[in-house]
């Protein structure tokens, strides 16, 4: 889902008459090869009385990186431009001098670059959060249609109200009137293209399982009529003794309005409705609903853990003992301090830390 998310952002950047992740690149090229560059725009920041900020690089295969990139632009715009203005057509980069040379003057000309900095920083920030949740610990299936549809939703709103974002709307009254109407046909584009991608690759009908066991997300009370849909969404009626699951619903349905109105993870609600029942039909049905992942995110965190631990200079360790490491650090959320404390009240723990038990001594003979 991840994919597809950041895919639909991309796709709809495509299509824009500025490619902004090469600019973005672009100009982080141009300051990481350089030192001396890099002091030259400290020097703007500081005539301009700004923060000196880190030129942000995007990577295409990371699918949380292009809008903090285009938001540290955005944000540092006067210096940037400034910059860039200051190196005149012969020294600044053929590609980025395009972008800039309307404004060579200095009189403070509006830029196209600066509209799309704007709209890019305002509408990326949707896609992006979205990533977050969706690879976030605490996401669960039956959360995973809302996402999509309010995705869908807040695209489909901006692009029917022509809302590019109010910073954006005021950079284009600078401009001519006829300038100004085919930028925002260009922005509208993006919008379309983005919804076009989404609903290419994420099933918003009626037979998405999703849809069916969105209910049960308890964001609202359910009703057995909705159980039921999830039970036959995840085909696992034949597992289950319905008669029982719908005096299970019963037990659990005076408990249902306290617990929608918390504000809480959908697991964490879960096991306070189900705390202290005999109810293992609705138990079968929760457990079967949040054991399917709707990322492969933690998977890939296992992975980046294991290739930190399993180094070149640590190549002789065993299986097990990266496997270990890697347990700890993910099941443990302590901090240094925590752990300290924690061991020390371990008597076990630190007689196998000073015992050589768990050293192999290979023997020569």
């Amino acid at each position: 889902m991840a994919h597809i998310v950041h895919n639909s952002a991309k796709h709809a950047g495509d299509r824009l008459n500025i490619d902004i992740e090469s600019v973005v690149n672009k100009i982080f090229s141009h300051f990481s090869s350089s030192a001396k560059r890099t002091e030259a725009l400290k020097a703007v920041f500081a005539f301009v009385e700004e923060q000196y900020q880190v030129v942000r690089r995007h990577v295409p295969t990371r699918w949380l990186s292009l809008w903090p990139a285009v938001k540290r632009l955005h944000d540092s715009w006067t210096a940037i431009k400034s910059y860039f203005l200051s190196l005149g057509e012969d020294q600044c980069p053929k590609s980025l001098w395009q972008l800039f040379k309307d404004d060579e003057d200095g009189d403070g000309k509006p830029l196209e670059l600066q509209v799309y900095l704007s709209f890019l920083n305002n509408v990326l920030k949707i896609f992006h959060d979205v990533v977050l949740l969706l690879e976030g610990e605490d996401g669960t299936v039956c959360e995973l249609y809302d996402m999509m549809l309010t995705l869908k939703t807040k695209l489909q709103q901006r692009q029917m109200d022509s809302f590019f974002g109010m910073e954006t709307s005021a950079i284009l009254q600078q401009f001519p009137d006829a300038k100004a109407a085919a930028i925002k046909h260009d922005l509208s584009i993006f919008y379309q293209a983005a919804l076009n991608y989404l609903e290419k690759w994420y099933d918003f009908t009626d037979n998405n399982y999703q849809k069916n066991v969105a209910s049960l997300a308890l964001k609202s009370k359910f009703t057995f009529s909705h159980l039921c849909d999830a039970v036959d969404a995840l085909q696992i009626r034949g597992k289950l003794d319905m008669d029982e699951l719908y005096d299970e619903y019963c037990v659990t349905l005076p408990r249902q309005q306290d617990i929608v109105e918390r504000r809480a993870p959908v697991v964490e609600k879960w096991s306070t409705l189900l705390q202290g029942t005999k109810t293992p039909n609705l138990t079968a049905v929760a457990s079967f609903l949040f054991s399917i992942p709707i990322t492969n995110a933690s998977v890939e965190r296992v992975f980046s853990h294991m290739t930190a631990a399993w180094t070149d200079q640590r190549n002789q360790c065993s299986v097990e003992l990266i496997k270990s490491e890697i347990q700890v650090k993910n099941n443990f959320g302590y901090s240094c301090k925590e752990f300290y404390t924690c061991a020390l009240k371990e008597k076990a723990l630190l007689e196998a830390a000073r015992s050589n038990k768990k050293y192999k001594v290979r023997k020569n003979f």
